[in-house]
């Protein structure tokens, strides 16, 4: 997790970037939120309220101020122009300053079933509750999955759902052959792979089938990230032997 600076009641201040709760800038800026709000700033539109309890993406170059509390713009206004922002790699707009993250997950009308991320730029992203309060900025990513079962993430069902897997779980599942396997790292080497099924290199090769039919080869010291798109399972092929000798 890297660190940016924003500015927080006035003053430059280093934090932590990625999805983070407001409260922890409550924390950060030493605020009560029965006393005062904290405001994110917006150039000439609404500035939006921060509760405690809400989420918001930090992506570096926030303004973030504290002031009275104005009930009357509400908990959650309405914005005077929409904010755009990406999901599932296509422009969206907002009206509202904060989406839940099932009004965020129910933008995806191609998964009845799904899990919702936040997508962070050189980090883990992040799964995000349907009960969690958002406030969307035009820098933000979000992305949907095949809801699976558990907090596991199955790269076939991703690829055939033409959705990326997330960058930096704890648990992938993969398919080799026709069994599948859970690994809990977000990559492992082609030997470390065939390793899984009890084969090695010497007899084995291994290749990648990509959504669409294609098939790419592993070497085996070669890493394999499980969170890169279109990857639909590995399948093993045994070496001919030629003259007594596996090649």
């Amino acid at each position: 997790m890297s660190t940016v600076n924003i500015t927080l009641n006035h003053r430059p201040t280093n934090t932590k970037s990625g999805l983070t709760r407001a409260s922890f800038l409550y924390n950060q800026s030493d605020r009560d939120a029965g006393n005062q709000w904290l405001y994110l700033d917006r150039d000439k539109d609404i500035d939006i309220p921060l509760l405690p309890n809400d989420y918001l993406i930090i992506h570096g170059g926030e303004n973030i101020f504290a002031d009275d509390t104005n009930f009357d713009i509400g908990e959650n206004p309405n914005l005077r122009k929409p904010v755009c922002f990406r999901f599932n790699d296509k422009s969206m707009e907002a009206d509202k300053a904060k989406l839940t993250g099932h009004e965020l997950r129910k933008l995806d009308t191609k998964l009845e079933s799904s899990k919702l991320f936040a997508d962070l730029s050189g980090q883990a992203d992040a799964m995000i509750q349907d009960d969690w309060m958002l406030v969307v900025q035009e820098k933000d990513g979000y992305f949907t999955i095949p809801a699976g079962d558990g907090e596991t993430i199955d790269i076939e069902e991703c690829a055939r759902a033409e959705r990326r897997p997330p960058k930096g779980q704890k648990c992938y599942r993969i398919k080799i052959d026709g069994g599948k396997y859970k690994v809990d790292q977000p990559s492992l080497t082609g030997q470390e792979i065939l390793g899984l099924v009890q084969k090695n290199y010497r007899e084995w090769t291994l290749n990648q089938k990509l959504h669409g039919g294609r098939r790419k080869p592993i070497e085996a010291e070669q890493m394999v990230d499980f969170s890169q798109p279109g990857v639909e399972r590995f399948e093993t092929v045994k070496k001919q032997a030629q003259q007594g000798t596996c090649v």
